[in-house]
């Protein structure tokens, strides 16, 4: 039956199933660029492919073919799974040099240890300039589609926003079981008189592209060795056959005159159009049908080039087909689906894409390429346990402590690194990274507005790195990177609605703060002060409450501000935000908690989104508005977190959902998130406003927890070892302990040795290196230069306001 969808008159591929149970894959097409690419892997097999590819039989008729039918078949052992994973590794090699596209979940059948691609028809796919804007964003978005992440076999959540998880259809992901991104029409109660049409998310039902062993699937992100192994393999394979495959009469050339596809708009556009357009409402007139196709043309402001297709666009539609073009891979023109040729269309052909492609392969785009497999493996993740429960790396054992001008090198290091991986386009720069986006996935994607992993964090450190080091280029790159995002915020304020202090608007206010101070630019400030202006009307919508997301990380930002340009409307909004947080306090066993988005089920412990981090954002607001109210509450809250400590342990509960397994003993952390390292800080914080023996030992306590388990995990800000430093040098510091000092400098001469050794180990999965500041470099590099220099780099970790000297 038919196995797609229709073009060119109602012709489709057709799977022929014989009486005998033989099966054959009919396409009415051209099947030269099949047969090419099926010679192309026998070619690379004769010159040392390993594991060599599977050659499938075709048959080209040229204006329709018959191609060998691939059936799925489980592998039966550990090594055929990892065969079939340094086979994917070795397509997605040969897939970049190829300019190759479109290898979704349903182009690629898992048939035992062999990934079969059925689907060649994007092979060579041309360069399409779709430059709207130039914008740094932009120049993000094609350095992906110019990767190996626009081949489409690698993870990638597609059409994921603020609160849509999206979805994942890639060769190497694609699992069953996910929601669908939009709502779909279906029959509910069908078969009775009150049978209508609903539209719902539904389950999509997963493809047959990944392996199964035992009955199962199996998840790349476990092979993903044999991925990066393959993928450099056959990358080294191309470099070496180089010069032959470029030849005038090599490889490449077999390709020069197939018919391939271009695929200018995602099928799904076509396919909703096509869908809607049946419903009653477009069939009373012809034209209202028309209108409906009208659509086309709302892509065509970002997307110019569009506008050349739409006549061709409407009529295949109008005719029951899925709008289709071509073109070959030596030719700069498109054809329609008619035959009409659109000359001149593209700015470099598939071919001369190709060869740029392979004479652009060397050991700095193999780095490159390499780490954008690794972040799109490990965004397959699932939640932030897997990072957070990763294998510690013991820190290596030496006793040297490390020196301030050790400490500024690594920092500056790191700023060297961030700017070799910028993007920029005109006055913009930006950065790719891998972030936790909605329902807690983890995506790969050009950086956003919040401080916590999103550009704001990255221009935070850089600009102290400029003002430190007074190494001019600094400065300069942190300057272009608030010009990107302040940009946005003129445009795009609204894509960030929450007020937290590290991923909502109060993170936005704390970056701009601090700018003001370190540049001396006055209307820093006020920008801050007109973000807190837009806050009221967001306060009573915050499901977080907590530092990182919510209304009393709000409260941290607005205080530092505050302190810096005091103002009513920046306190009485700080004041809102208090009250808000009374309102949503509930009653416990002891004291009082908060059940914000992030905890689940209970209130929480901890400073990042428990009661320590609220518990000190309501001390600080009463010491600066004078209102008792506030301090009551802060009182109440640590009362209800004391119940949560476990002496034995020398550490308070996490109760986070995924920390709670059944029979299993109750569970721990020790981070500046969650743990006694974030909870010692925050009562080190209430110290010149509680002063009591009870808070003085729960510090010690903490301090004593940090220094024997707390170190040897990650080197992040947010749940690895340069956070829980942190406590450890304000505890030396405020406590005036000269031993815990020492400690602080022998750890960080650690911390750097271990950097040097493996690299820098980011809060990320698989510990991927990523710019941001809370879970990546950006932080690491900002805590190594406060290590350096305390006295003049403030604690972000504690929104702690600008030194202003």
């Amino acid at each position: 039956g038919n196995a797609g969808d229709t073009h060119k008159n109602g012709r489709s591929v057709i799977i022929a199933e014989f009486s005998s149970g033989f099966k054959i894959v009919y396409k009415p097409k051209s099947l030269a660029v099949d047969r090419h690419f099926q010679q192309l892997l026998s070619w690379f097999n004769e010159r040392g492919a390993q594991p060599p590819f599977r050659a499938l039989q075709c048959l080209d008729r040229e204006t329709y073919g018959w191609v060998e039918f691939v059936a799925s078949k489980p592998c039966i052992s550990e090594t055929e799974v990892t065969r079939f994973y340094k086979r994917q590794g070795s397509y997605l090699a040969l897939l970049l040099m190829l300019s190759a596209s479109d290898f979704h979940h349903e182009n690629v059948v898992a048939a035992g240890e062999h990934p079969v691609l059925v689907d060649l028809e994007a092979l060579f796919h041309p360069q399409i300039i779709n430059k709207s804007d130039n914008s740094a964003e932009e120049a993000a978005n094609e350095t992906l589609a110019d990767s190996v992440m626009g081949i489409g076999l690698l993870p990638q959540r597609i059409w994921a926003k603020e609160a849509m998880a999206g979805v994942d259809i890639s060769g190497l992901g694609g699992a069953g079981g996910q929601l669908s991104p939009f709502a779909v029409p279906l029959w509910d109660e069908s078969g009775t008189d009150q049978m209508q049409l609903a539209r719902r998310q539904v389950k999509m039902s997963g493809s047959n592209n990944l392996p199964t062993l035992n009955g199962s699937e199996v998840d790349a992100l476990a092979y993903s060795e044999a991925i990066v192994s393959g993928f450099t393999g056959m990358y080294q394979l191309l470099i070496q056959q180089r010069q032959e495959l470029l030849a005038e009469e090599g490889p490449l050339s077999w390709f020069a005159n197939d018919e391939v596809r271009v695929i200018v708009r995602a099928t799904r556009t076509y396919a909703i159009l096509f869908r809607e357009s049946f419903h009653p409402n477009v069939l009373r007139d012809g034209l209202d049908r028309e209108r409906l196709f009208d659509r086309l043309w709302a892509q065509v402001t970002h997307q110019p080039h569009l506008a050349a297709l739409i006549a061709a666009e409407r009529a295949d539609l109008q005719q029951g087909d899925i709008p289709i073009f071509t073109t070959c891979p030596e030719a700069e023109a498109l054809w329609d689906s008619h035959g009409e040729i659109i000359s001149d269309f593209f700015p470099l052909s598939g071919l001369a894409r190709a060869k740029r492609r392979l004479e652009q392969f060397g050991t700095a785009d193999l780095k490159k390429q390499l780490w954008f497999i690794q972040a799109a493996l490990g965004t397959l993740a699932k939640k932030p346990e897997t990072v957070l429960l990763q294998p510690q790396q013991r820190l290596p054992h030496q006793e040297k402590a490390a020196t301030p001008e050790k400490l500024l090198q690594a920092a500056m290091a790191l700023g060297d690194e961030l700017a070799v991986r910028s993007l920029a386009a005109g006055d913009e720069v930006t950065w790719l990274g891998v972030t936790l986006g909605a329902n807690d996935n983890w995506l790969m994607a050009p950086l956003g507005l919040d401080m916590y992993d999103g550009l704001p964090g990255i221009t935070l450190f850089l600009a102290y790195l400029g003002a430190v080091t007074q190494q001019e280029q600094f400065t300069q790159l942190a300057q272009k990177t608030a010009t990107t995002w302040r940009r946005r915020i003129e445009n795009h304020l609204d894509s960030l609605s929450t007020i937290g202090g590290f991923s909502g608007r109060g993170g936005l206010i704390y970056t701009l703060t601090h700018l003001g101070v370190l540049w001396q630019r006055p209307e820093l400030l006020a920008e801050a002060e007109t973000l807190a202006t837009s806050l009221p009307t967001l306060i009573p919508e915050d499901a977080f409450f907590d530092i990182i997301g919510g209304a009393a990380g709000c409260i941290g930002a607005l205080l530092a501000l505050y302190r810096v340009a005091p103002s009513t409307v920046v306190l009485d909004t700080a004041i809102q935000c208090g009250d808000y947080l009374l309102a949503q306090g509930r009653p416990q066993r002891k004291g009082i908690g908060w059940q914000g988005i992030a905890s689940g089920e209970q209130c929480l412990s901890g400073f990042s989104h428990g009661a320590a981090g609220i518990a000190w954002a309501l001390l600080e607001l009463a010491a600066v508005s004078k209102e008792v109210r506030f301090q009551q509450a802060a009182l109440d809250a640590i009362e209800y977190e004391r119940s949560l400590f476990v002496p034995e342990k020398g550490n308070w509960l996490d109760l986070r959902k995924f920390t709670q397994k059944a029979d299993e003993e109750a569970s721990f952390m020790l981070a500046w998130c969650h743990g006694a390292p974030g909870i010692g800080l925050g009562r080190l914080l209430t110290l010149p406003m509680l002063e009591s023996d009870e808070i003085r030992a729960e510090i010690e306590t903490a301090v004593k927890t940090t220094l024997a388990y707390g170190f040897g995990n990650n080197h992040s800000l947010c749940h690895g070892d340069l956070g829980n430093l942190e406590l450890l040098l304000q505890a030396g510091q405020y406590l005036q302990k000269p031993d815990i000092a020492d400690k602080v400098y022998v750890l960080a001469g650690q911390i750097l040795a271990q950097g040097e050794k493996y690299g820098w180990l980011c809060g990320t999965p698989m510990r991927i290196e990523s710019p941001g500041l809370m879970t990546g470099l950006s932080g690491i590099g900002y805590e190594l230069l406060r290590l350096a220099k305390p006295d003049l780099v403030p604690s972000l970790l504690t929104l702690a306001p600008p030194v202003v000297r």
